[in-house]
Protein backbone atom coordinates (compact mmCIF):
# COMPACT_ATOMS: atom_id res chain seq x y z
CA UNK A 1 0.00 0.00 0.00
CA UNK A 2 1.02 3.38 -0.64
CA UNK A 3 1.37 6.11 2.49
CA UNK A 4 -1.80 6.86 4.13
CA UNK A 5 -3.97 4.65 2.08
CA UNK A 6 -6.79 2.65 3.72
CA UNK A 7 -5.71 -0.57 5.32
CA UNK A 8 -8.96 -1.94 3.81
CA UNK A 9 -7.98 -5.04 1.28
CA UNK A 10 -8.76 -3.63 -2.44
CA UNK A 11 -10.57 -6.72 -3.93
CA UNK A 12 -11.56 -7.11 -7.78
CA UNK A 13 -14.81 -5.65 -7.06
CA UNK A 14 -13.78 -2.59 -5.89
CA UNK A 15 -11.83 -1.86 -8.81
CA UNK A 16 -13.97 -3.03 -11.46
CA UNK A 17 -17.14 -0.93 -9.73
CA UNK A 18 -14.46 1.96 -9.66
CA UNK A 19 -13.48 1.40 -13.27
CA UNK A 20 -17.23 1.05 -14.40
CA UNK A 21 -17.32 4.59 -12.66
CA UNK A 22 -15.22 6.81 -14.12
CA UNK A 23 -15.98 5.39 -17.42
CA UNK A 24 -19.77 6.10 -16.91
CA UNK A 25 -19.16 9.19 -15.78
CA UNK A 26 -16.99 10.11 -18.61
CA UNK A 27 -19.81 8.77 -21.31
CA UNK A 28 -21.75 11.66 -19.18
CA UNK A 29 -19.15 14.22 -20.80
CA UNK A 30 -17.54 13.50 -23.58
CA UNK A 31 -20.25 13.53 -26.71
CA UNK A 32 -22.15 16.57 -24.59
CA UNK A 33 -18.74 18.41 -25.71
CA UNK A 34 -17.82 17.25 -28.12
CA UNK A 35 -21.13 16.17 -30.27
CA UNK A 36 -24.80 18.09 -27.91
CA UNK A 37 -22.98 21.16 -27.69
CA UNK A 38 -21.69 22.28 -30.81
CA UNK A 39 -25.28 21.31 -32.48
CA UNK A 40 -26.94 23.41 -29.23
CA UNK A 41 -24.34 26.34 -30.69
CA UNK A 42 -25.31 25.96 -34.42
CA UNK A 43 -29.25 25.63 -33.07
CA UNK A 44 -28.59 29.43 -31.25
CA UNK A 45 -26.34 31.13 -33.69
CA UNK A 46 -25.38 29.31 -36.68
CA UNK A 47 -23.60 32.06 -38.57
CA UNK A 48 -21.10 32.07 -34.97
CA UNK A 49 -21.39 28.60 -34.06
CA UNK A 50 -17.78 28.54 -33.55
CA UNK A 51 -17.20 31.57 -31.59
CA UNK A 52 -20.04 30.85 -29.70
CA UNK A 53 -19.02 27.41 -28.78
CA UNK A 54 -15.53 28.66 -27.87
CA UNK A 55 -16.57 31.43 -25.17
CA UNK A 56 -19.18 28.81 -23.94
CA UNK A 57 -16.46 26.20 -23.47
CA UNK A 58 -13.81 29.00 -22.13
CA UNK A 59 -16.22 29.86 -19.04
CA UNK A 60 -17.47 26.36 -18.64
CA UNK A 61 -13.94 25.41 -17.95
CA UNK A 62 -13.03 28.09 -15.63
CA UNK A 63 -15.52 26.66 -13.76
CA UNK A 64 -14.37 23.47 -13.98
CA UNK A 65 -11.17 24.06 -12.44
CA UNK A 66 -12.78 26.00 -9.69
CA UNK A 67 -14.83 22.46 -8.86
CA UNK A 68 -12.20 20.39 -9.41
CA UNK A 69 -10.11 21.98 -6.70
CA UNK A 70 -13.52 22.91 -4.55
CA UNK A 71 -14.58 19.23 -5.00
CA UNK A 72 -11.06 17.34 -3.80
CA UNK A 73 -10.55 19.68 -0.82
CA UNK A 74 -14.19 19.31 0.68
CA UNK A 75 -13.87 15.58 0.06
CA UNK A 76 -10.07 15.82 1.89
CA UNK A 77 -12.45 17.25 4.80
CA UNK A 78 -14.98 15.68 5.22
CA UNK A 79 -16.13 14.07 7.81
CA UNK A 80 -19.20 11.55 7.71
CA UNK A 81 -19.81 7.44 8.96
CA UNK A 82 -19.82 7.27 5.03
CA UNK A 83 -16.49 8.17 4.21
CA UNK A 84 -15.38 11.27 2.90
CA UNK A 85 -14.92 10.69 -0.98
CA UNK A 86 -18.67 8.88 -1.51
CA UNK A 87 -21.24 11.31 -0.74
CA UNK A 88 -19.33 14.45 -2.84
CA UNK A 89 -19.65 11.41 -5.52
CA UNK A 90 -23.26 11.07 -4.89
CA UNK A 91 -23.98 14.69 -4.89
CA UNK A 92 -21.81 15.55 -7.78
CA UNK A 93 -23.73 12.91 -10.00
CA UNK A 94 -26.83 14.43 -9.00
CA UNK A 95 -25.94 17.83 -10.31
CA UNK A 96 -24.41 16.78 -13.45
CA UNK A 97 -27.63 14.72 -14.13
CA UNK A 98 -29.67 17.92 -13.40
CA UNK A 99 -27.25 20.00 -15.51
CA UNK A 100 -28.29 18.58 -18.36
CA UNK A 101 -31.88 20.15 -17.88
CA UNK A 102 -30.21 23.65 -18.27
CA UNK A 103 -28.55 23.01 -21.40
CA UNK A 104 -31.58 21.71 -22.84
CA UNK A 105 -33.59 24.86 -21.80
CA UNK A 106 -30.92 27.45 -22.91
CA UNK A 107 -31.77 28.89 -25.84
CA UNK A 108 -29.87 32.38 -25.74
CA UNK A 109 -26.55 32.86 -26.03
CA UNK A 110 -25.78 33.83 -21.96
CA UNK A 111 -28.18 30.91 -21.11
CA UNK A 112 -25.86 28.46 -23.59
CA UNK A 113 -22.71 29.75 -21.61
CA UNK A 114 -24.19 29.42 -18.13
CA UNK A 115 -25.32 26.17 -18.58
CA UNK A 116 -22.00 24.64 -19.75
CA UNK A 117 -20.88 26.47 -16.41
CA UNK A 118 -23.10 24.42 -14.64
CA UNK A 119 -22.55 21.26 -16.37
CA UNK A 120 -18.82 21.53 -16.13
CA UNK A 121 -18.65 22.81 -12.23
CA UNK A 122 -20.95 19.68 -11.63
CA UNK A 123 -19.18 17.27 -13.34
CA UNK A 124 -16.20 18.06 -11.83
CA UNK A 125 -17.63 18.12 -8.07
CA UNK A 126 -18.30 14.12 -8.99
CA UNK A 127 -14.41 13.69 -10.86
CA UNK A 128 -12.33 15.27 -8.10
CA UNK A 129 -13.55 12.68 -5.36
CA UNK A 130 -13.68 9.97 -7.54
CA UNK A 131 -9.78 10.54 -8.72
CA UNK A 132 -8.91 11.18 -5.22
CA UNK A 133 -9.82 7.67 -4.18
CA UNK A 134 -7.38 6.10 -6.87
CA UNK A 135 -4.78 7.59 -4.37
CA UNK A 136 -6.43 6.48 -1.38
CA UNK A 137 -6.93 2.72 -2.37
CA UNK A 138 -5.41 1.45 -5.29
CA UNK A 139 -1.93 -0.27 -3.83
CA UNK A 140 1.34 1.00 -5.50
CA UNK A 141 1.80 -2.84 -7.64
CA UNK A 142 -1.76 -2.44 -9.15
CA UNK A 143 -1.23 1.06 -10.36
CA UNK A 144 -0.29 0.48 -13.52
CA UNK A 145 -3.10 -1.87 -14.42
CA UNK A 146 -5.79 0.42 -13.27
CA UNK A 147 -4.56 3.11 -14.93
CA UNK A 148 -4.41 1.60 -18.24
CA UNK A 149 -7.81 0.83 -17.44
CA UNK A 150 -8.93 3.92 -16.34
CA UNK A 151 -6.98 5.46 -19.35
CA UNK A 152 -9.27 3.88 -21.96
CA UNK A 153 -11.96 6.27 -20.18
CA UNK A 154 -12.92 9.74 -22.08
CA UNK A 155 -11.13 7.69 -25.61
CA UNK A 156 -14.12 4.97 -24.94
CA UNK A 157 -16.61 7.83 -23.66
CA UNK A 158 -15.86 9.71 -26.66
CA UNK A 159 -16.96 6.53 -29.13
CA UNK A 160 -19.76 5.04 -27.35
CA UNK A 161 -21.19 8.65 -27.16
CA UNK A 162 -20.42 9.20 -30.54
CA UNK A 163 -21.75 5.64 -31.60
CA UNK A 164 -24.86 6.83 -29.90
CA UNK A 165 -25.38 10.52 -31.21
CA UNK A 166 -24.94 8.81 -34.24
CA UNK A 167 -26.91 5.68 -34.29
CA UNK A 168 -29.27 6.33 -31.21
CA UNK A 169 -32.16 8.84 -30.55
CA UNK A 170 -31.55 11.86 -32.41
CA UNK A 171 -33.65 14.21 -30.38
CA UNK A 172 -31.87 16.41 -27.47
CA UNK A 173 -34.29 15.06 -24.78
CA UNK A 174 -33.23 11.61 -26.16
CA UNK A 175 -29.70 11.98 -26.37
CA UNK A 176 -29.29 13.94 -22.90
CA UNK A 177 -32.04 10.79 -21.11
CA UNK A 178 -29.39 8.35 -22.18
CA UNK A 179 -26.37 10.07 -20.81
CA UNK A 180 -28.26 10.59 -17.67
CA UNK A 181 -28.98 7.10 -17.27
CA UNK A 182 -25.19 6.52 -18.09
CA UNK A 183 -23.93 8.64 -15.24
CA UNK A 184 -26.32 7.56 -12.84
CA UNK A 185 -26.44 3.83 -13.51
CA UNK A 186 -22.65 4.05 -13.41
CA UNK A 187 -21.41 6.04 -10.39
CA UNK A 188 -24.60 5.58 -8.08
CA UNK A 189 -24.03 1.48 -7.20
CA UNK A 190 -20.64 2.44 -6.97
CA UNK A 191 -21.06 5.36 -4.36
CA UNK A 192 -23.86 3.44 -2.54
CA UNK A 193 -21.90 0.06 -1.76
CA UNK A 194 -18.60 0.37 -1.67
CA UNK A 195 -17.33 0.62 1.55
CA UNK A 196 -14.77 3.72 2.91
CA UNK A 197 -12.70 3.71 5.78
CA UNK A 198 -12.02 7.15 7.58
CA UNK A 199 -9.44 8.79 7.06
CA UNK A 200 -5.72 8.78 9.50
CA UNK A 201 -6.53 11.34 12.31
CA UNK A 202 -3.48 13.14 11.19
CA UNK A 203 -5.14 13.77 8.16
CA UNK A 204 -8.22 15.46 9.74
CA UNK A 205 -8.36 19.00 9.65
CA UNK A 206 -11.01 21.52 10.38
CA UNK A 207 -12.99 22.74 6.86
CA UNK A 208 -11.30 26.02 6.66
CA UNK A 209 -7.62 24.81 7.94
CA UNK A 210 -4.71 25.94 6.24
CA UNK A 211 -6.52 27.50 3.03
CA UNK A 212 -4.45 30.11 1.07
CA UNK A 213 -3.07 30.85 -2.03
CA UNK A 214 0.23 29.46 -0.68
CA UNK A 215 -0.76 26.46 -0.19
CA UNK A 216 -2.58 25.92 -2.76
CA UNK A 217 0.26 26.54 -5.38
CA UNK A 218 3.15 24.64 -3.03
CA UNK A 219 3.20 21.44 -4.77
CA UNK A 220 4.75 23.49 -7.77
CA UNK A 221 7.77 23.81 -5.66
CA UNK A 222 8.80 20.28 -6.60
CA UNK A 223 10.08 20.06 -9.84
CA UNK A 224 8.14 16.60 -10.77
CA UNK A 225 5.26 18.09 -9.59
CA UNK A 226 5.40 20.26 -12.17
CA UNK A 227 6.82 18.89 -15.16
CA UNK A 228 4.30 15.81 -14.72
CA UNK A 229 1.65 19.32 -14.20
CA UNK A 230 2.89 20.86 -17.56
CA UNK A 231 2.80 17.25 -19.19
CA UNK A 232 -0.61 16.61 -18.51
CA UNK A 233 -1.55 20.54 -19.43
CA UNK A 234 -0.10 20.20 -22.79
CA UNK A 235 -1.63 17.25 -23.91
CA UNK A 236 -4.83 17.87 -22.70
CA UNK A 237 -4.74 21.03 -24.80
CA UNK A 238 -3.66 19.10 -27.84
CA UNK A 239 -6.48 16.86 -27.30
CA UNK A 240 -9.08 19.62 -26.57
CA UNK A 241 -8.12 21.42 -30.01
CA UNK A 242 -8.84 18.13 -31.61
CA UNK A 243 -11.83 17.09 -29.57
CA UNK A 244 -14.17 20.23 -29.69
CA UNK A 245 -13.41 21.02 -33.41
CA UNK A 246 -13.19 17.48 -35.13
CA UNK A 247 -16.68 17.78 -36.25
CA UNK A 248 -16.12 21.28 -37.80
CA UNK A 249 -12.97 20.29 -38.81
CA UNK A 250 -14.51 16.72 -40.80
CA UNK A 251 -17.28 19.26 -41.64
CA UNK A 252 -16.05 22.16 -43.41
CA UNK A 253 -12.10 21.20 -43.92
CA UNK A 254 -12.88 17.41 -45.36
CA UNK A 255 -16.01 18.43 -46.78
CA UNK A 256 -17.26 15.18 -45.44
CA UNK A 257 -20.95 15.11 -46.96
CA UNK A 258 -19.85 16.40 -50.12
CA UNK A 259 -17.19 13.41 -50.39
CA UNK A 260 -20.35 11.02 -48.82
CA UNK A 261 -23.43 12.02 -49.90
CA UNK A 262 -26.16 11.04 -47.82
CA UNK A 263 -23.85 10.59 -44.58
CA UNK A 264 -23.64 13.38 -42.12
CA UNK A 265 -20.63 15.01 -40.44
CA UNK A 266 -21.23 12.99 -37.65
CA UNK A 267 -21.15 9.55 -39.35
CA UNK A 268 -17.95 10.57 -40.19
CA UNK A 269 -16.86 11.70 -36.30
CA UNK A 270 -18.20 7.84 -35.19
CA UNK A 271 -16.03 6.58 -37.34
CA UNK A 272 -12.97 8.60 -36.73
CA UNK A 273 -13.52 8.04 -32.84
CA UNK A 274 -14.39 4.48 -33.23
CA UNK A 275 -10.76 4.12 -35.08
CA UNK A 276 -8.79 5.39 -32.52
CA UNK A 277 -10.27 3.52 -29.67
CA UNK A 278 -9.45 0.26 -31.50
CA UNK A 279 -5.66 2.02 -30.61
CA UNK A 280 -6.48 3.15 -27.33
CA UNK A 281 -7.73 0.02 -26.05
CA UNK A 282 -4.66 -2.09 -27.59
CA UNK A 283 -2.42 -0.57 -25.71
CA UNK A 284 -4.32 -0.30 -23.05
CA UNK A 285 -5.17 -4.84 -22.44
CA UNK A 286 -1.35 -4.70 -23.20
CA UNK A 287 -0.28 -2.54 -20.48
CA UNK A 288 -3.34 -4.19 -18.15
CA UNK A 289 -2.33 -7.80 -19.07
CA UNK A 290 1.53 -6.82 -18.31
CA UNK A 291 0.82 -4.40 -15.13
CA UNK A 292 2.86 -6.00 -12.36
CA UNK A 293 5.74 -6.59 -15.17
CA UNK A 294 5.63 -2.68 -16.36
CA UNK A 295 8.05 -0.70 -14.10
CA UNK A 296 9.08 2.30 -16.25
CA UNK A 297 6.43 4.50 -17.07
CA UNK A 298 8.35 7.53 -18.45
CA UNK A 299 9.06 5.69 -22.25
CA UNK A 300 5.38 5.11 -22.77
CA UNK A 301 4.61 8.59 -21.55
CA UNK A 302 6.99 10.03 -24.39
CA UNK A 303 6.11 7.42 -26.83
CA UNK A 304 2.51 8.51 -26.73
CA UNK A 305 3.11 11.93 -26.87
CA UNK A 306 5.94 11.77 -29.82
CA UNK A 307 2.78 9.70 -31.59
CA UNK A 308 0.37 12.27 -30.82
CA UNK A 309 2.57 15.15 -32.44
CA UNK A 310 2.86 13.14 -35.58
CA UNK A 311 -0.70 12.12 -36.04
CA UNK A 312 -1.75 16.01 -35.06
CA UNK A 313 0.55 17.03 -37.79
CA UNK A 314 -0.12 15.02 -40.58
CA UNK A 315 -4.51 15.84 -40.18
CA UNK A 316 -3.13 19.59 -40.10
CA UNK A 317 -1.10 18.91 -43.33
CA UNK A 318 -4.03 16.93 -45.55
CA UNK A 319 -7.36 17.20 -46.94
CA UNK A 320 -7.26 13.21 -48.33
CA UNK A 321 -9.72 11.56 -45.83
CA UNK A 322 -7.75 8.20 -46.21
CA UNK A 323 -4.89 10.19 -45.15
CA UNK A 324 -6.29 11.31 -41.70
CA UNK A 325 -8.12 7.95 -41.27
CA UNK A 326 -4.41 6.82 -41.12
CA UNK A 327 -3.83 9.37 -38.79
CA UNK A 328 -6.48 8.93 -36.38
CA UNK A 329 -5.30 5.53 -36.26
CA UNK A 330 -2.13 6.56 -35.00
CA UNK A 331 -3.44 9.30 -32.58
CA UNK A 332 -5.12 6.30 -31.47
CA UNK A 333 -1.79 4.46 -30.10
CA UNK A 334 -0.86 7.33 -28.77
CA UNK A 335 -3.69 8.20 -26.77
CA UNK A 336 -3.08 4.65 -25.67
CA UNK A 337 0.45 5.49 -24.18
CA UNK A 338 -0.52 8.71 -22.52
CA UNK A 339 -3.60 7.46 -20.97
CA UNK A 340 -2.14 3.81 -19.80
CA UNK A 341 0.37 5.95 -17.63
CA UNK A 342 -1.17 9.48 -16.87
CA UNK A 343 -3.15 8.69 -13.74
CA UNK A 344 -0.53 6.77 -12.08
CA UNK A 345 1.94 9.00 -13.03
CA UNK A 346 0.56 11.72 -11.79
CA UNK A 347 -0.56 9.83 -8.43
CA UNK A 348 3.44 9.14 -8.10
CA UNK A 349 4.53 12.75 -7.97
CA UNK A 350 2.30 14.25 -5.30
CA UNK A 351 3.81 15.41 -2.00
CA UNK A 352 1.91 14.66 0.71
CA UNK A 353 -0.90 12.22 1.51
CA UNK A 354 -3.13 14.40 3.38
CA UNK A 355 -3.94 16.82 0.61
CA UNK A 356 -4.70 14.41 -2.02
CA UNK A 357 -7.99 15.40 -3.16
CA UNK A 358 -6.63 18.98 -3.23
CA UNK A 359 -3.36 18.07 -5.21
CA UNK A 360 -5.34 16.15 -7.59
CA UNK A 361 -7.77 18.62 -8.00
CA UNK A 362 -4.80 21.03 -8.74
CA UNK A 363 -3.51 18.40 -11.41
CA UNK A 364 -6.97 18.24 -12.90
CA UNK A 365 -6.40 21.79 -13.64
CA UNK A 366 -4.09 20.17 -15.93
CA UNK A 367 -6.98 19.22 -17.61
CA UNK A 368 -9.57 21.56 -17.39
CA UNK A 369 -7.75 24.95 -18.15
CA UNK A 370 -6.78 23.18 -21.89
CA UNK A 371 -10.35 23.00 -22.24
CA UNK A 372 -10.96 26.83 -21.82
CA UNK A 373 -7.34 27.90 -23.40
CA UNK A 374 -8.17 25.98 -26.76
CA UNK A 375 -11.06 27.75 -27.21
CA UNK A 376 -9.06 30.94 -27.03
CA UNK A 377 -6.41 29.27 -29.22
CA UNK A 378 -9.08 28.75 -32.18
CA UNK A 379 -10.68 32.40 -31.49
CA UNK A 380 -7.75 33.79 -32.35
CA UNK A 381 -6.85 31.23 -35.30
CA UNK A 382 -10.18 31.37 -36.73
CA UNK A 383 -11.05 34.94 -35.87
CA UNK A 384 -8.05 36.98 -35.99
CA UNK A 385 -6.06 35.29 -38.13
CA UNK A 386 -9.29 33.52 -40.63
CA UNK A 387 -7.49 30.42 -40.64
CA UNK A 388 -9.28 27.12 -41.23
CA UNK A 389 -10.06 24.62 -39.15
CA UNK A 390 -6.84 22.59 -40.00
CA UNK A 391 -5.02 25.37 -38.20
CA UNK A 392 -5.93 23.90 -34.80
CA UNK A 393 -4.77 20.45 -35.80
CA UNK A 394 -1.25 22.40 -35.98
CA UNK A 395 -1.71 23.81 -32.84
CA UNK A 396 -2.49 20.35 -31.00
CA UNK A 397 0.97 19.06 -33.05
CA UNK A 398 3.23 21.70 -31.17
CA UNK A 399 1.31 21.27 -27.62
CA UNK A 400 1.90 17.47 -27.86
CA UNK A 401 5.56 18.05 -29.29
CA UNK A 402 6.10 20.44 -26.07
CA UNK A 403 4.58 17.58 -23.83
CA UNK A 404 7.34 15.05 -25.18
CA UNK A 405 9.74 17.28 -23.56
CA UNK A 406 8.33 17.48 -20.65
CA UNK A 407 7.59 14.10 -19.70
CA UNK A 408 11.11 13.14 -20.52
CA UNK A 409 12.14 15.52 -18.44
CA UNK A 410 10.87 13.94 -15.05
CA UNK A 411 12.97 12.45 -12.45
CA UNK A 412 10.94 10.86 -10.05
CA UNK A 413 9.26 8.21 -12.54
CA UNK A 414 11.52 5.77 -14.14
Amino acid sequence: MTAGASSRPVGSAFLAGYAVAYIGGFIGVAPLLQVLAPLHAALIDGQAKGPLLSQALFWGCMAAGAGNILGGALSDRTRSRHGRRRPWILVGAILTVGSYALLHQSSSRLGFILALVGFQLAFNILLAPLLALFADRVPENRRSVMSAVMGMGYPLAAMVGSVVMAWGPQDEVGRLAVLSAVVLTATLPFALLSREDPPPPDQMRPLLADVSLVSLLRPFATRDFALAWSYRFLVVTGFSLVAFYLLFYIADAIGFTRLFPGRTAEAGHSLLTAIAVVGVVAVSVVVALNGSRITRRKPLGVTGAALLTVAAAVMAATQDWNLVIAAFALYGLGQGCYGAVDIALMADVLPSAEDRGKDLGLINLAVTLPQAIAPLIALVLLERLGLDFRSLFLAAAACFGGATLAVASIRRVR
